[in-house]
């Protein structure tokens, strides 16, 4: 089985990376019920209530489409688009309308109770995108040049370039010593 590679550093950035490549995807942790499950666990938000995952796979795949036109823009300082804003907001006050504070002992949490359904996962991602847009640091957006994922920077020095070294960087560095050793 295909790991699932989480290096957006929040939570709506690696919901838009659930395509391995841009324009062209390979992979789509969104295709299936079973992958979108797979992906959930594997950022620690698991859908326990998978009855109408399928049915709502088409409006997942519309959020990412517009979380992606958001922040893509943006990593190149750029403006994001209004229509894909309101997406975002839309499904954001549809989560508060259907949400709680929780205590959480001195400090409060919102939260969506149990059980976690594709629904509540969708509320996340849309208040992850509208925390990072309102909080940012938008300042720190980077795109991989390689297969467009898009990723916080967290690095002390600011000068993170790929989604990953491993996958994208390695590919990257490899293409070029061998493109000016070839001669």
């Amino acid at each position: 089985m295909i790991a699932v590679e989480l290096v957006g550093n929040a939570l709506c950035l690696d919901f838009a990376n659930t395509v391995n490549a841009r324009p062209v995807a390979r992979r789509d942790w969104l295709g299936t019920p079973e992958e979108a499950v797979t992906w959930a666990a594997a950022t620690g938000n698991p859908i326990e209530e998978p009855d109408g995952l399928a049915a709502a796979l088409p409006d997942a795949r519309e959020l990412r489409e517009a979380v992606f036109r958001v922040f893509q823009p943006l990593t190149q300082g750029g403006r994001a688009p209004q229509p894909d804003l309101d997406v975002v907001v839309a499904l954001h006050g549809d989560g508060i309308a259907h949400g709680r504070l929780e205590d959480a002992g001195g400090n409060f949490r919102f939260s969506w109770g149990v059980p976690r359904t594709v629904r509540i996962l969708l509320w996340q991602v849309a208040a992850s995108a509208v925390e990072l847009l309102t909080h940012g640091p938008l300042d720190r957006l980077g795109e991989c040049p390689s297969c467009c994922w898009l990723f916080l920077d967290v690095s002390k020095n600011r000068r993170r370039r790929w989604c990953s070294m491993t996958t994208c960087g390695s590919r990257d560095k490899s293409r070029r010593y061998y493109a000016g050793h070839s001669s």
